[in-house]
Order: structure tokens, then C-alpha cells, then sequence
């Protein structure tokens, strides 16, 4: 064995407290590693089970749903542990230093010092990296059991919303590659962190080795204004900026994992809120049972004007929805019907007919001055009680009076016309216009079935009789509600049979039974299924985080015990030393949580302001997860620096001067 690696193995063997510690960060670094590949491993083998090898036609899209997830918690593990792990080699050099001097006044070289560091990477990487693998399987099994819970409560939910419904299951699933790729990603990320603190300590010559000077030391007189520390702290709170601008590669690891700490905090927080509110403006609030048919659309350019021009493939006529709607009445409950065409046509509305409040709408209209608009289609008994509220003829086309839209997130509900308004002159792609004749108006109060509450409503809507429409939805409230869905599924299979499994794209349409919020249901535990696996995620990175803020700061406490000592000689109190290392905590933890907390907020908010431009969901700060996190990350740095400063108080000052600490 080469005396470089026999050094390397006999200091982790006499320093076992920094060994733990390196032990576990490596651990921790390889298990998020392979617990991330048993999730993409499985991931690939549920998709492959489900569409067959490659994926079929969706391949490219599938890939991403994979690979994405695994790249960017491949890169987030990668940025912690290579600072977590680059920490506590750097804390094991500089207290090797004078052992370093001592070899390279007896003859070692430079490679021989880096070598020493790296060989004690390697040592460490056989015992860290297959505890790693073999945690993370165990966390990657504990997970990937949970995901499948919630895989099969989508496959179960699923059942209830599709005529022909899909059924796929996420079981653990790993490979040789899943191990070798986690091992052979966890020793480069140990062998770049290691690196970097071979180099510097290599580049020391033997004096300055001897004397103790640290490895990345500035030997240049750095400036410091101390004015506002000492103002707010006291002569201790001086010296303690003093000592962190003259140290900062010690304490850079310690701020970094800090910062980083907090600003996952606040990403998943603010995330999770958002999520939150999604969920609850996606939330239904019903019960009833709901029959949908949609067809396919053709969107393409009108070959005479170059208008884009929607066409639907497979409408559904006037006559085959109340056809439908009577024989789904014949089950005994009341049923009610609402279908819509916003493909044919768009507006050409007078400025005139809209109200001072509508004109302030952005994107009301578009670059040909046309407005969006929606033709709704009704059963017979519900457009004859609409015609009753509207106080309006039989036959007449009736003009919904409430607008409800996403104002910068939030929803914002508005009368967008006068009063006065007595016709809608409307237009098709080709440009062929059509006046419709406004016989009645509708307000909100007048809206009380469920079938007018959609989620992107169009600024112009009206009730017409017996169009053409491209989805239709029937509603109802049924006592049995399996037994309801079994009689409308014989129903829609006599008019709509769904020959294909995928017949959105093959037949040119699909069919749906189900609870109105059944759909809800499953993005809900979609949601709370990646909440759980990002605050899984981001506590382990903490917990990686915490090892480099406990290393760190011991390191520079036990390192300066000298120092300390010759402060006690000159008249320095206890007391005073414990407040100026309790200020270094101070003032480190403060240059952590800005940029921490800065980022925190502005990422996630980032996020939200294009979020914002589709659903009606605002940024939040988490101020409870805020308050916790700052509250634990501070008692951790605080209770560490109690721990050391303890261990040391009560040692001899000749002794410390005269000995370098061990």
C-alpha cells in the first residue's frame, strides 16, 4: 500500500468524528442518488408495461416525464453534496496542515499531499457509497410503495370517469444500471469535492504549513468596516466581523448549505401554496353525475381569408342530445342538459353594447377586431325555464349578462353589456356574418345549473335553440349512482360506442361517466402526491445541509482554540468570548438568509406570475413553514456553537498556546 493512502487511512481512523460525518454525508448524497434512479427505473418499467417498449408514439413526451424529475433532483443533490462533502474535506486539510508541513520539510511533493487528500475520499467512498445504495433502495422501495397507493387510486378513479377505461400500476422496479449509475454519480461528486481542497492544500509551502495557515487563506490585508457590527454588537460583534471576512472560505460551506436550507423551504412552501389554491378554485362543490360527450376539433387557416379556422369532426346535432336526454330522463331522476359550440363563430359586437367595465378587459379583442364568442345548447325543459327567467319568448336566443374571468389571479365577475344591447352580429372564419336577435338576458342570479359554471368562459355567450354543438354534458343526481352510471354507459355505447382505446384521437371522440368532481379528486391526489415527494426530497437535502453546518462550525471553533487562548491571556473574559462567537453564528446566519431567503420568495413568485396568466392562484409567502424554518435553522447553529465553545472554555491557556489543538 502506497504511504500517501496508509496516511489518508490512519487519519480517518484517529479523527472518527469528522469520519462519521463524511460517512454520512456520502451516505445521504448516494441514497437521494439511487433512490431517485428506483423512482425513474420504475417510472420507465410502469410506461413500458403500460404502451410498450419505447413507448409508442408518445415517446418523446414520456422521456421528458422521466428524465426531467430525475435531471433536476440529479442537479440539486449534485449542488448540496458537493458542498456539503467539499466542507468536510476542507476541515479535515486544514487540520492536517502541519502534518502536511512536517512531510514536505522530510522530502513529500505536492502530488503526494493531494494525493493523501483524494486517497482519503476513496477510503471513505468504500464504506459511504454501498450504505447509500443500500438506503436508498430502502427509501426508493418505501417511496415507490407509497406512489403506487396513490397510482392506484388514479387507476380506480380513472374506472369511474371512462367508458373504456385504462388501467396501469407502478410496482418497485430496479436494475444493475440503477446501482451503477447512483456508485459511479456519487464517487465523481466525491472525487470533485475533494479536489478542490488537494489543490489548495498542495500549493502551501512548508513554512506556512508549519505555522498553521489554512488551506485558501488570503495572505492580503483585506479591509473591513466593522463600524455598524460593533454599533449594533459591541466590540465582540467587531472582532467577530473581522473574523468571518478573514475567514470566509471556512465559514462559505456553513452559509451556502444555510442559504440553501432556507430557500428550499420557501420554494416548497410557496409552491405548495400555490398548489393549494389551484385545488381549491378547481373544487366543484357537487355531487351530481355527469355524462360528457366531446368531440374532436380540426384547427387549421381559412384558405380565402387566412383566419384561423376551427372545425369540430364529430358534433353532436340538436336532435341526438334531446334524444339522449329523454332516455336518460326514463331512469326516474331529473336531467338537465348543457352543450357548447365556441369553434364556428366569432363576434363582431358594437363598443357600444359593452359596459364601461368590460372595455377595461385585456385581450377582449383580437387583431382582427373580432371577440371571442360561445353558442350554448340546452334540453328542452331547461332552455324553457331559461326563456321563463329571462322573461323572454319561446325561440328566442338569450344573452348570458356575466362575465367571469382571471384578472392577474384573481377571478373577477363583471356585467360586460348595457342593457340596450339587441342584437349580436356574428362571423365565421370565411367571413360570413350572422345577426342573431337578442330576445332576452340572463344575469348571474339566472345561472343556477351546474353546466354554466365552465372554467374558461368566452366574453359573449348566448342560449340559442337547437344548434349543432361540439361537447354536451348531461346532468343529474341519482340515488345509485353505480347502478346510474351502468344504465347511461348502455345509453352513450348505442350512440357513441367507444371502439378504440384511444378514442379522442381514433374516432374522432370520447365519452364520460362520472361524479362531477371525480376529475378533481384525481388531480388532488396527483398534487398531494408530488407534495409528498418534494418535502420528502428537500428534508433529506437539509438533513445532507446540516451535516456540512455542524462540521463547519466545530471545525472553526476547535481550530481557534489558540487563538482563543491568547485572547484569554490579554484580559479576555469567557463571557466576552462566548458572545463573539455566538456573533459569528449571528452574522453568518444573516449573510445565509438573505440571498436564501430572497431567492426563496422570488423564485417561486416568478413561477406563479405566468401561473397567474391561466388559473386564478396568487404567490403567498409560507409564513409558517418561514417562521419554523428560521426558527430550527437558527436554534441549530446556535445549540452547535454552545456544544463547542463548551468543550473548550475550560482548557488550559498555556497548554492551548503551546499545542496545536488535536
Amino acid at each position: 500500500m502506497k504511504i500517501t493512502a496508509q496516511l489518508a487511512l490512519s487519519q480517518i481512523k484517529l479523527n472518527k468524528k469528522r469520519t462519521f460525518a463524511s460517512i454520512f454525508a456520502i451516505a445521504l448524497s448516494t441514497a437521494l442518488v439511487t433512490a431517485v434512479m428506483c423512482f425513474a427505473t420504475s417510472g420507465n418499467q410502469m410506461l413500458t408495461d403500460f404502451l410498450g417498449p419505447g413507448y409508442g408514439d408518445y415517446a418523446g413526451a414520456y422521456s421528458v416525464i422521466i428524465a426531467g424529475p430525475a435531471l433536476l433532483f440529479g442537479v440539486l443533490i449534485a449542488a448540496m453534496s458537493v458542498t456539503v462533502i467539499s466542507n468536510i474535506f476542507v476541515a479535515s486539510a486544514n487540520k492536517r496542515i502541519q502534518e502536511f508541513g512536517i512531510l514536505k520539510c522530510v522530502g513529500g511533493t505536492k502530488k503526494q499531499i493531494k494525493a493523501s487528500v483524494l486517497y482519503e475520499s476513496l477510503w471513505l467512498c468504500l464504506v459511504g457509497i454501498p450504505l447509500g445504495l443500500i438506503f436508498g433502495t430502502l427509501i426508493g422501495y418505501i417511496g415507490v410503495r407509497i406512489t403506487g397507493h396513490f397510482v392506484a387510486d388514479i387507476n380506480e378513479l380513472s374506472r369511474s370517469i371512462i367508458m373504456r377505461p385504462f388501467s396501469f400500476s407502478l410496482s418497485f422496479h430496479v436494475s444493475v444500471w440503477t446501482y451503477l449509475f447512483a456508485a459511479v454519480f456519487s464517487l465523481v461528486i466525491v472525487l470533485v469535492s475533494a479536489h478542490k481542497p488537494a489543490k489548495a492544500v498542495g500549493k502551501l509551502t512548508a513554512i506556512q504549513c508549519v505555522k498553521g495557515m489554512e488551506a485558501n487563506s488570503d495572505l492580503k490585508d483585506i479591509e473591513v468596516k466593522d463600524g455598524l457590527a460593533e454599533k449594533i454588537l459591541g466590540c465582540e460583534g467587531a472582532i467577530a466581523y473581522r473574523n468571518i471576512k478573514r475567514n470566509q472560505q471556512g465559514y462559505k460551506a456553513t452559509i451556502r448549505a444555510l442559504s440553501l436550507g432556507i430557500l428550499l423551504l420557501l420554494l416548497t412552501g410557496g409552491l405548495s401554496g400555490q398548489a393549494k389554491d389551484f385545488k381549491d378554485w378547481m373544487n366543484p362543490n357537487s355531487r351530481e353525475m355527469m355524462v360528457d360527450y366531446c368531440s374532436i376539433r380540426d384547427i387549421g387557416l381559412n384558405r380565402n381569408t387566412g383566419k384561423e379556422e376551427e372545425k369540430i369532426v364529430a358534433p353532436i346535432t340538436a336532435v341526438t342530445y334531446h334524444e339522449i336526454t329523454e332516455r336518460l330522463s326514463a331512469y326516474g331522476t331529473t336531467v338537465y342538459g348543457v352543450g357548447s359550440d365556441a369553434c364556428t363563430y366569432h363576434a363582431l359586437p358594437d363598443r357600444d353594447v359593452f359596459s364601461e367595465e368590460m372595455l377595461q378587459v385585456s385581450d377582449l379583442f383580437d387583431e382582427n377586431g373580432e371577440t371571442r364568442v360561445e353558442l350554448l345548447a340546452v334540453d328542452e325543459t331547461l332552455y324553457k325555464e331559461l326563456c321563463d327567467r329571462a322573461g323572454a319568448a319561446y325561440g328566442s336566443n338569450l344573452l348570458i349578462n356575466t362575465y367571469e374571468y382571471n384578472d392577474h389571479g384573481r377571478m373577477k365577475t363583471i356585467t360586460p353589456f348595457n342593457e340596450e344591447v339587441t342584437e349580436i352580429t356574428l362571423i365565421t372564419a370565411a367571413d360570413e356574418k350572422q345577426t342573431l336577435p337578442v330576445g332576452g338576458i340572463l344575469h348571474q342570479d339566472d345561472l343556477k345549473e351546474r353546466g354554466f359554471q365552465v372554467i374558461n368562459p368566452y366574453p359573449v355567450r348566448m342560449v340559442v335553440p337547437d344548434i349543432d354543438a361540439r361537447f354536451f354534458d348531461w346532468y343529474c343526481a341519482p340515488d345509485d349512482e353505480q347502478t346510474y352510471t351502468e344504465y347511461a354507459r348502455k345509453i352513450m355505447d348505442a350512440y357513441y360506442p367507444i371502439l378504440t382505446e384511444d378514442s379522442y384521437v381514433e374516432q374522432g371522440y370520447t365519452v364520460r361517466i362520472a361524479r362531477v368532481d371525480t376529475m378533481v379528486k384525481m388531480l388532488n391526489v396527483a398534487i398531494v402526491l408530488v407534495q409528498m415527494i418534494l418535502y420528502g426530497f428537500v428534508i433529506l437535502l437539509i438533513l445532507m445541509g446540516f451535516s456540512s453546518v455542524v462540521s463547519t462550525l466545530a471545525n472553526n471553533i476547535r481550530i481557534r482554540s489558540r487563538e482563543f487562548a491568547i485572547l484569554k491571556s490579554v484580559g479576555m473574559t469567557n463571557a466576552s468570548l462566548r458572545k463573539m462567537v455566538y456573533c459569528e453564528s449571528i452574522l453568518c446566519m444573516i449573510k445565509a438568509f438573505l440571498p436564501g431567503i430572497t431567492l426563496g420568495i422570488a423564485i417561486p413568485f416568478g413561477i406563479n406570475l405566468a401561473i397567474r396568466k391561466v388559473f386564478p392562484v396568487l404567490y403567498h409567502i409560507p409564513w409558517g413553514i418561514f417562521l419554523v424554518g428560521m426558527a430550527v435553522l437558527s436554534a441549530v447553529v446556535m445549540m452547535i456553537t454552545c456544544v463547542e465553545f463548551n468543550q473548550l472554555k475550560d482548557k488550559s491557556i498555556i497548554d492551548e498556546i503551546r499545542m496545536d489543538v488535536m
